[in-house]
């Protein structure tokens, strides 16, 4: 059997409650990814600082269907500077780029930033997801 190469194929996620999506409490889908995608890595971008008009006690996580907090656990906004505006950052260990860490998606699997204690009134943030498909 000959070498097969497979493509590294990466896909932006935004969401942008300062843009207009919902900061209301619950999950919120950001998007899906293709049947049989094994995510290698993901990164976080926030572009505009989450606030939520009270004492910043809302939490965010990111992850996808069946595992809400892969790319980030639920994190106070008002917990260090992990929902302010900064550079890009890699995401928790589920896709940090370590081989163990590498998690495949079923068909259909969506990308959910999870909003609870409080609901947000501004933020938008990029989530680069990089993965290649396993046929």
């Amino acid at each position: 059997m000959a070498n097969q190469f497979l493509e590294k194929r990466t896909q932006i996620f935004t969401y942008d409650v300062t843009g207009g999506d919902s900061g209301a409490i619950g999950a919120h889908t950001l998007g899906t990814l293709p049947a049989n995608a094994v995510i290698t890595q993901a990164w976080i971008h926030v572009l505009t600082t989450f606030t939520d008009g009270a004492d910043d006690s809302a939490t965010i996580s990111l992850g996808y269907t069946g595992a809400l907090t892969a790319f980030e656990a639920a994190t106070a906004i008002s917990t260090g500077t992990t929902w302010d505006a900064a550079a890009p950052r890699v995401s928790d260990a589920a896709a940090d780029g370590a081989v163990g860490n590498f998690v495949t998606a079923a068909a259909g699997d969506s990308i959910i930033a999870t909003v609870a204690d409080d609901a947000l009134d501004a933020g938008k943030l990029l989530l680069v997801v990089e993965y290649y498909i396993a046929d």
